[in-house]
């Protein structure tokens, strides 16, 4: 084994692993995707039930960003599809594999397009104010610090819940079901 792949067992795909990508666990409540733009991350095998995970890489032809993706994929739309694509398990989890990201409709950005080009740029503005708040309530020792960095987290997530919803053109009736606040008739 080589000394910095720390024993892992899998030779293949071992060229992407000091790559940028996105990072997911096999199994979580909804979506929980991690940026690693680094290359510094990565997974081992589960083994004994640990669950493991996986990395995204992105295309070049993709032109997007991986923190817009990551908006994306971390928003409380695609959330909510992926638990209704997903393998249910005890405990309000899903399953996060392949299969069932690859399902996600993640949408395409017209570059030529200034409110497209807009809307993405506000997507990866706030996914990175996203990322620098996680840090700091990670380094926070004060309660008081802890409780506004959470309520600033919050915030941030419901802006990009609603960027979300207007690049898919959402109606007020549909964002009520994806939140939640309404019954979906069967």
């Amino acid at each position: 084994m080589g000394q910095g792949w720390y024993g892992y067992v899998y030779k293949k795909n071992h060229t992407r692993f000091n790559s940028p990508k996105l990072l997911v666990p096999s199994i979580a409540t909804g979506s929980s995707f991690a940026a690693d733009l680094n290359g510094t991350y990565y997974f081992v095998g589960s083994g004994g039930g640990g669950g493991g995970g996986y990395g995204i890489t992105l295309l070049e032809e993709a032109h997007i960003s991986y923190l817009y993706l990551l908006g994306l994929l971390n928003s409380g739309l695609l959330s909510a599809y992926l638990k209704t694509v997903s393998t249910p398990f005890r405990g309000g989890y899903i399953a996060l594999n392949r299969q069932y990201i690859e399902r996600l409709p993640v949408r395409t950005i017209n570059f030529s397009d200034p409110t497209d080009k807009s809307r993405h740029d506000r997507v990866v503005e706030l996914a990175e104010q996203m990322l620098s708040l996680h840090k700091r309530l990670a380094n926070a020792r004060i309660p008081r610090d802890k409780t506004i960095l959470q309520q600033q987290i919050d915030a941030t997530d419901r802006q990009i819940d609603r960027l979300v919803y207007e690049l898919y053109e959402l109606t007020e009736e549909e964002i009520k079901m994806v939140e939640g606040k309404v019954q979906v008739e069967q």
